[in-house]
C-alpha cells in the first residue's frame, strides 16, 4: 500500500479527532450555560454528546495508532454563544461537519481494504445521526420540510 494514502488518512482522522474534542468542550460548555424551560431536557442529552465525542475520540485514537500515526492533542475551535438557540445551531452545525467527515472517512478506509476500521467509523457514524435528530428536534426542524434533507452529505 501507498504510505501517502496512510499518512493522508492519518492527517484526517487527527482533524475528525480535535473536532470530537472540541465538540465535547463545546457540549459541556453549552449544557452549563443553557437557559430556559423549554431546554431542560436538552441539557441531560448535551452532557451525553459529550460523553460520546470523548468515547469517538478515544476509537479514532485507535485506528491512528493502529495505522502508525500519532493520535493529537489538539482541539480544534469551541464555538460559544450566550443565546440558547443559537448554541444549539453551532453543536448541529459541528455535528453535520462531523458526520460529512465520517462518511468521507469510511471510503477512503474501505479504498485501502481496512473494513474493520470502517466499521469502527460507521458505528460512530449511528450515534452521530442520533445527535443530529436530537439537536433537530430541540430546534424545532422537521426534516420533512428542509430544502436539502442531505445537509450532511454535499
Amino acid at each position: 500500500m501507498d504510505q501517502t494514502n496512510y499518512n493522508q488518512i492519518i492527517n484526517e482522522l487527527n482533524k475528525d479527532i480535535s473536532i470530537e474534542y472540541a465538540q465535547a468542550i463545546q457540549y459541556i460548555q453549552h449544557a452549563n450555560t443553557i437557559v430556559g424551560a423549554p431546554y431542560i431536557a436538552v441539557i441531560e442529552e448535551l452532557y451525553e454528546h459529550a460523553n460520546d465525542s470523548f468515547e469517538h475520540a478515544k476509537i479514532l485514537n485507535g485506528i491512528v495508532h493502529f495505522l502508525g500515526g500519532t493520535p493529537t492533542a489538539t482541539v480544534t475551535r469551541v464555538l460559544t454563544s450566550e443565546d440558547t438557540v443559537e448554541m444549539l445551531k453551532q453543536d448541529l452545525m459541528y455535528e453535520y461537519e462531523t458526520l460529512r467527515r465520517y462518511l468521507q472517512r469510511i471510503r477512503q478506509l474501505e479504498a485501502l481494504g481496512l473494513f474493520d476500521s470502517a466499521q469502527k467509523i460507521r458505528n460512530i457514524v449511528t450515534e452521530e445521526q442520533e445527535h443530529v435528530n436530537e439537536l433537530e428536534v430541540a430546534l424545532g426542524i422537521d426534516r420533512t420540510k428542509v430544502q436539502s434533507k442531505n445537509l450532511y452529505f454535499e
